[in-house]
């Protein structure tokens, strides 16, 4: 389920392994079950989700994943209970979507992620008035693992591009979109293809001294020169090339890596607002080579940096039941990272995420 951006070859191989869980430990479908958990926040609108296909002619790179929507039933809002492992988010699969325009959110999964990932932030955000779209990366989803598709990285935030076309200029839902208010969030690799999608553009100076010389940067070169990103002039090209969307018009990154092989220019000369969150606990990613360093390296009257002091990497995505790290433990032996602090602490977690993205959105 989870994107990982871990501290060592051996934890980059642990992520590929958390792609090939079963279904039953990783999510359910989106079907919903009767569940009246109360919930002390009073909503204005019921969380609608369906699934989504973005039809635009590339039978080479197919786009599907999942729409969270504003219902007009706040008080419907079931959540299943078929995951051994994950709290399924409040979900109203299929339900009509209020009258109105919202503003639209994209989300980008990290690696080896699936838009279940950030399910709980998508049911969240369209409880409160927002259409939140998200899709998985071929090459680098939990689903469609490729290492040909990954090397094509640039293609990452393409995607987000493409869904925002399908959405706003090809589908029914341009009718609820308020198309002067389009954001993009991004978790760990997701952090890093929403930075390219606002407007940063990948150094290949840097990748060849920080990832081909004496040293290498931690965790980032071994993804990235696992996948053979950026080795051939002709994807080298297709890499450092400007990837930015101008209808995006702010940025969130939730502890992102990769801002090392990052132009610090182009970092200087994003335009929007961004806000960056990182996890204080550091548990798999260095806050001085990435959130902090993204953060000081973008204009100040743009940017707002959270750090969350005892929030870890794996704080951004779904909540685990009680028993959900235990099960991983004897079944998925090496995964329980997954669910560390992932019960009640995480779920705070995910209050303090909502009310800063919140705030910067409703900015």
């Amino acid at each position: 389920m989870p994107s990982v951006f871990s501290v060592s070859v051996s934890a980059i191989r642990c992520a590929a392994s958390i792609a090939g869980m079963s279904a039953t430990l990783i999510a359910a479908p989106l079907s919903a079950t009767a569940d009246t958990t109360h919930q002390s926040t009073v909503y204005t609108f019921g969380p609608g989700v369906q699934e989504i296909t973005v039809q635009d002619g590339r039978e080479d790179r197919p786009l599907s994943g999942h729409i969270w929507y504003p219902t007009p039933t706040p008080e419907h809002a079931p959540k299943s209970d078929r995951s051994q492992v994950w709290e399924m988010a409040p979900a109203d699969p299929g339900a009509e979507i209020a009258d109105g325009t919202y503003p639209l959110l994209v989300v980008s999964h990290g690696m080896f992620g699936n838009t279940f990932n950030q399910a709980w932030l998508g049911s969240e955000l369209a409880r409160r008035g927002y259409v939140v779209a998200m899709v998985n990366h071929p090459g680098t989803s939990s689903f469609l693992r490729d290492p040909v598709q990954a090397q094509q990285l640039w293609e990452r935030p393409k995607d987000l591009t493409r869904l925002i076309t399908y959405l706003t200029e090809h589908s029914t839902w341009q009718d609820y979109i308020d198309q002067s208010r389009i954001s993009a969030a991004g978790h760990s690799l997701g952090g890093f293809t929403v930075l390219l999608a606002g407007g940063a553009r990948f150094d290949g100076d840097l990748y060849d001294a920080g990832c081909f010389g004496d040293t290498r940067l931690p965790v980032v070169c071994d993804i990235f020169r696992g996948w053979s990103v950026a080795e051939t002039p002709a994807d080298r090209t297709a890499m450092t090339q400007s990837l930015k969307d101008p209808r995006i018009g702010k940025i969130i990154s939730l502890d992102l890596g990769g801002t090392p092989l990052l132009s610090k220019k182009s970092l200087a000369e994003i335009d929007i607002p961004v806000l960056v969150v990182g996890s204080g606990r550091a548990d798999l990613l260095d806050q001085d080579l990435e959130s902090r360093a993204l953060a000081n390296a973008l204009l100040k009257e743009l940017v707002q940096h959270i750090e969350l002091e005892d929030a870890g990497h794996f704080d951004f995505i779904g909540a685990c039941k009680p028993r959900g790290r235990q099960i991983l433990t004897q079944e998925e032996l090496g995964e329980e990272i997954l669910c560390t602090q992932g019960g009640p602490a995480r779920k705070v977690q995910h209050q303090r995420i909502l009310e800063e993205i919140s705030a910067f959105l409703a900015d």
